[in-house]
């Protein structure tokens, strides 16, 4: 070691020699050391609780595909309680998605830290924050991050991690999209009073050039970088009025390696300092306020909201964007609350900067009232032609799912322009010796697929579904039998699609409800323009143990037959799994 570095390791040591005498002087180390065995002492030992799981799945399959034929997983949730210390561990993982030809941005494997002392909760491992709608929200990241509650008026976050990892290029698979290595950081500060609250938070966000050696430029995947500011405000007029304004700015450089503007604003190039801006950054709007007035059990209001076309940032997965909102909300009470009704009725456009061939302007109403019958009666009605976003799955992607980790990549975010909903519960009978219960539910979509901005040729849509169960419980048998029928009618341009079919669930208790067991059939088909294009009959078995209300092993095995236009193929998977709670 040389001898300059003997010499800087000297000095450091005699500085916190130093430190240590000045504050040995100034605080009363022997008080201190006496004040923590007495909390040691009364906590007399460190406290855990939560439980861990594991379980293995083996998968095989006549039609082949990307399927791992072996899948494990461990997940856990276990607090640590010591002293006025709790950190709290989540941990998931799986060893799906890691083959060579197909690989996740975001890998499906979670380990998070949060570790609590009084006003400060740190998070470390995959984690998300919430800072604001326009900026970051709900964003699954792999990093450090810190909340600050002190007692006051005034509340902090910061946070800084990787968004995603990089995936490598490969000439020819279309499985795996190359990404980036993407990193971010940002900071967020609130202020809260009796009669306003402000928060304003920070987000920068950027793709590392060097993370690629092969650059995918020709599948126009280049790296990126952003910088975004959200501005949250709400302030009590009066003791029933009530206005918040929400205000988000994002500038995205689509490519950082792009020329600098040689004409650019003073403001834009003091942003610029912090984040890469060039020819290729764009700027983005986002606004929305609202001013309630709140009076017994009715509230009225009216709002405002406008998102700039092509808004995003790289802090969340999806915005609706190029949109403007001028509404009226109304919210009432009825016969001793059991009957709510809510309402936002007003006018949306878009075309916000004469870019389109059409514009669109339409009025847009949200509909939607819940009934609570009593008992024995519940009901609940919604209609909406907002636009929205939600990333739905058919339901019978779930019925027809081998595997619990089929669709764990799905990120084909759904747009929707219309929906509507009814349910219906009704308790025909609840006694203590048997439970009847009717369920129907009919839901109606009008959407269309988009995943990175582009919509997807020929996915706009139509999408009824008709969902009708029956279960009978009795009680003293610990016996449960559900029927049930499910149908999908689905159009897509000219082409209509349907899919139907019945299915039965038993449940069954034995040895005093320690072992659950349960088996269930169903048969769907789906025709094309009333052609038949496949034809699926499942069967699942489900069996759980419980030892000593802590452990639980879990035994479940599903079988499908597949016929797909003539030709048939089978599916089958079984799982073992093992729990323990403490």
């Amino acid at each position: 070691m040389p001898r300059k570095t003997y010499y800087i390791l000297f000095v450091l040591l005699l500085l916190l020699v130093g430190m240590v005498r000045v504050y040995s002087q100034s605080i009363d180390l022997e008080n201190a050391l006496s004040d923590f065995r007495k909390k040691y002492q009364q906590t007399k030992k460190l406290k855990i609780t939560g439980g861990i799981s594991s379980s293995t799945t083996y998968s095989m399959s006549t039609a082949g595909g990307l399927r791992d034929p072996f899948v494990y997983s461990i997940n856990g949730n276990v607090n640590f309680s010591f002293l006025s210390i709790n950190i709290p561990v989540s941990l998931s993982y799986t060893n799906a998605g890691f083959s060579y030809s197909y690989q996740y941005p975001r890998p499906p494997s979670r380990l998070s830290i949060h570790p609590k002392y009084k006003w400060v909760q740190a998070h470390i491992g995959d984690f998300s924050m919430n800072f604001s709608p326009y900026t970051m929200s709900g964003f699954q990241i792999k990093g450090a991050g810190v909340d600050l509650q002190p007692k006051g008026k005034w509340k902090y976050s910061a946070f800084y991690g990787r968004f995603q990892k990089a995936v490598p290029y490969l000439e020819g698979n279309g499985n795996t999209l190359a990404t980036y290595k993407r990193v971010g950081a940002g900071i967020k500060l609130n202020f809260t009073e009796k009669k306003f609250q402000s928060a304003l938070s920070i987000i920068r966000i950027n793709d590392l050039q060097n993370s690629l050696l092969q650059k995918p430029d020709s599948l126009h995947i280049y790296p990126k970088a952003n910088i975004a500011f959200g501005f949250e405000n709400k302030l009590k007029l009066a003791k029933s009025l009530q206005i918040e304004v929400e205000l988000g700015i994002s500038y995205l450089t689509n490519d950082v390696r792009a020329q600098k503007d040689s004409v650019e604003p003073a403001f834009h190039k003091i942003i610029g300092l912090a984040s890469k801006m060039n020819a290729s950054t764009t700027f983005y709007k986002a606004l929305k306020t609202n001013l309630s007035y709140t009076l017994g059990s009715s509230t009225v209001g009216i709002g405002y909201e406008r998102i700039d076309p092509g808004y995003q940032t790289l802090g969340a997965y999806y915005f609706t964007n190029d949109m403007e909102n001028i509404t009226v909300n109304f919210a009432q009470q009825l016969f001793k609350n059991k009957l709510n009704l809510s309402m936002n009725a007003g006018i949306q456009q878009d075309d916000l900067k004469n870019e389109k061939t059409g514009k669109n302007r339409r009025m847009v109403t949200a509909i939607n009232a819940s009934i609570n019958g009593g008992k024995k009666f519940t009901s609940s009605l919604g209609y909406s032609n907002f636009q929205t976003f939600t990333n739905i799955k058919p339901q019978f992607q779930y019925i027809n799912q081998l595997t619990p980790y089929d669709n764990l990549d799905t990120l084909n975010y759904r747009q929707l322009s219309q929906t509507a909903n009814a349910n219906v519960n009704l308790i025909l009978r609840s006694d203590t010796l048997k439970s009847k219960v009717l369920n129907m539910n009919f839901s109606f979509q009008d959407s269309y697929d988009e995943q990175g901005g582009i919509i997807s040729k020929g996915n706009a849509s139509q999408f009824y579904n008709l969902a009708v169960s029956y279960s009978s419980i009795r009680i003293p048998q610990s016996l449960n039998i559900a029927y049930g029928f499910n149908a999908t009618y689905n159009t897509i341009g000219i082409v209509n699609m349907v899919t139907a079919g019945p299915m039965i669930n038993c449940g069954k208790g034995f040895f005093d409800k320690q072992l659950k067991t349960s088996i269930s059939a169903a048969y769907n088909i789906s025709l094309q323009q009333g052609v038949q294009q496949q034809k699926i009959i499942s069967g699942r078995f489900n069996a759980s143990y419980t030892l000593r209300k802590k452990h639980q092993l879990g035994l479940n095995g599903v079988y499908m037959h597949r016929v797909v236009k003539g030709k048939s193929g089978q599916d089958f998977s079984t799982s073992v799994t093992y729990s323990y709670s403490f």
